[in-house]
């Protein structure tokens, strides 16, 4: 059989290689999608605070410590975006801020903004992935901002809080009950630091945020605990 006629034969076309490989996701650092933020105590939100990618500045105008804000688009990948102090200028005139990385594998991040007096900013930011499916229902996620590991102590279980930022995640499991819940150093275990009565609701998702306590002299914690209900759309 003769090779076909280079005028009959179709044409390689690279540039459709190109497109055929992106939509594969060859080549793809990044990804458009959106980011949420939680402010961690009023001192936050009483701020003016800015979130910066490329060149568009857009002013967070709907922080509440109670629940997450609504979806900011943002591309996810190794560039970082900022968060900017607009309250406080450096002397050239541009604002403070501090960067964040949002991952390019992250399905849902959510920014907790943290104030922090040492900062020239005045506010720290931490990145936790937020997706139903690694923060489920029914589940308490811990994330630790003091710098120290813990042992949490509930029910009949306990969990170490490592120092990282890492969270921890625990599911109780079962029905609606109230259970106790305390906090101690592991060289420590009769000092409490934290402990109280909660309950465990399966529909609900609580995000806890350990904190050092308002007084330095005392080694007791604080945590700021945030709800999220599956039955209420937020």
């Amino acid at each position: 059989m003769n090779p076909p006629n280079s005028a009959s034969a179709p044409r390689f076309r690279p540039i459709l290689l190109a497109v055929t490989l992106l939509s594969l996701g060859f080549g793809i650092s990044a990804r458009a999608d959106a980011v949420r933020f939680l402010p961690i105590g009023e001192e936050v939100v009483e701020r003016k605070i800015g979130f910066q990618e490329g060149g568009k500045l857009t002013t967070l105008e709907d922080l509440n410590t109670r629940k997450r804000s609504k979806s900011y688009p943002c591309t996810f990948g190794d560039t970082p975006v900022s968060l900017l102090a607009l309250d406080r200028e450096r002397p050239n005139g541009k604002a403070m801020g501090v960067e964040i990385i949002l991952a390019a594998e992250m399905k849902s991040p959510l920014v907790l903004i943290l104030a922090d007096p040492d900062a020239p900013s005045g506010m720290r930011a931490i990145v936790v992935e937020d997706d139903e499916k690694a923060f489920p229902w029914g589940s308490l996620r811990f994330v630790n901002t003091t710098g120290k590991a813990y042992m949490l102590r509930y029910e009949k279980e306990t969990t170490p809080i490592t120092e990282e930022l890492t969270p921890v995640d625990i599911s109780p499991g079962g029905e609606t009950r109230n259970m106790g819940v305390q906090l101690y150093a592991e060289d420590e275990p009769n000092a409490i630091l934290y402990s109280a009565v909660w309950e465990h609701d399966p529909n609900l998702r609580k995000l806890v945020v350990i904190m050092p306590g308002a007084d330095p002299t005392q080694k007791r914690l604080k945590l700021e605990i945030i709800p999220q209900d599956q039955r209420v759309k937020d």
